[in-house]
């Protein structure tokens, strides 16, 4: 009863390959060595003094020493980022157009087009990525579910979200899908109706999609909500830091771009049909700011968008089968609905908490 998502880019394991810089280590293998080759040499030469100041700061051969584990550690980090550059979950920028257009035939798409000399705004690298993440997908025609997400994100830079659902999902019967679009901010009525119409061509029976399957495309139905917490503060911390980051994690964790809580990395939205949960914006809230001593929310009043009580499994245990009869549109509304945040209202109070 989810919603396909393709594999979690974040989660790859780069580190694997990719090995933790460690200047420390670097420095203290480099003066082991340099203290036993110079022993070697005092062996041959006794008039050589001992080696006991390669610890102070100011010995030229610490200095020397230094210099050069910084300059390994430089060389290291070059080839991890190398190394970063050749995976689809690390590549940025020219990298990862390189990977788009040689590996998976998919050029990143024009946000905003080229206007005289002012150059065309094009998709970020977060977003580029789950799309090309999507794109094998598509080398099935648009009958896998993840075929008819790459083939309507790629429709137009203009889609922000898609999700297509089927019987699956109890919404319809076979073989009639239904494509669901959010459309970028700031698109007037008749530009999301276009919109519609543009995706709808891209999915056509005669361009892409099987014979078969009756595709419908609809606009998603925002469901705007506000925030309002409160923070309980250590004594000392600037409230007005603290209170301003959070917000900026409530507002990434809402917008449906955070990949996770605390890492500050944006990915492609995932809105449509997603049921934030209250618990889960209090702890954007906290982050892992140990200021923060304790995070309560007054709105949103319970989850946003969260599935009626009818939406279950025994509900959808018949799908497929011949007397099968989708369910009411009051049970699947969430799934059309996208939670779109409004403001974010932050206050705080501040607690003698102790540090131990």
């Amino acid at each position: 009863m989810t919603r396909f998502t393709p594999v979690d880019l974040s989660l790859y394991p780069i580190s694997d390959v990719v090995e933790a810089l460690d200047f420390e280590s670097y420095l203290a293998r480099d003066r082991a060595t340099f203290t036993e080759r110079w022993e070697l040499r005092r062996l041959a030469d006794p008039s050589l003094p001992p080696v006991d100041t390669l610890l102070l700061e100011s010995d030229p051969s610490s200095v020397v020493l230094e210099v050069g584990s910084y300059r390994e550690t430089l060389l290291r980090g070059r080839i991890n980022d190398r190394i970063r550059a050749l995976t689809l979950a690390g590549a940025l920028g020219r990298a990862l157009d390189h990977i788009g257009v040689t590996y998976y035939r998919t050029p990143r798409r024009e946000i905003v087009p080229a206007v005289g000399a002012t150059p065309a705004v094009m998709e970020d690298d977060e977003t580029y990525r789950q799309r090309l993440a999507l794109a094998p997908e598509s080398w099935s025609t648009a009958g896998p579910v993840g075929a008819y997400l790459f083939w309507a994100l790629s429709a137009s830079g203009d889609v922000l979200d898609v999700a297509a659902y089927s019987e699956d999902e109890g919404v319809c019967l076979a073989p009639r899908i239904r494509v669901v679009i959010l459309p970028r901010d700031g698109l007037s009525g008749p530009e999301k109706t276009a919109l519609v119409a543009t995706v709808k061509e891209a999915l056509s029976r005669v361009r892409l999609r099987p014979l078969g399957d009756l595709v419908t495309v609809e606009l998603a139905t925002d469901l705007p909500f506000n925030v309002v917490a409160n923070l309980k503060i250590r004594q000392g911390a600037s409230a007005d830091i603290v209170k301003a980051q959070a917000e900026r994690r409530i507002r990434q964790y809402c917008s449906g771009r955070l990949r996770w809580i605390g890492d500050d990395i944006e990915g492609p939205v995932w809105l449509i049909g997603r049921r934030l949960r209250q618990g889960t914006i209090a702890a954007a809230a906290l982050g892992t700011d140990a200021n923060v001593v304790e995070v309560s929310l007054t709105a949103p009043v319970g989850d946003v968008n969260p599935p009626p009580a009818g939406y279950t499994e025994a509900a959808l245990a018949d799908v497929g089968a011949p007397g099968f009869v989708p369910l009411a549109d009051a049970v699947t509304a969430h799934l059309f609905k996208a939670p779109r945040l409004g403001t974010v209202t932050v206050t705080h109070e501040v607690v003698a908490e102790s540090w131990s």
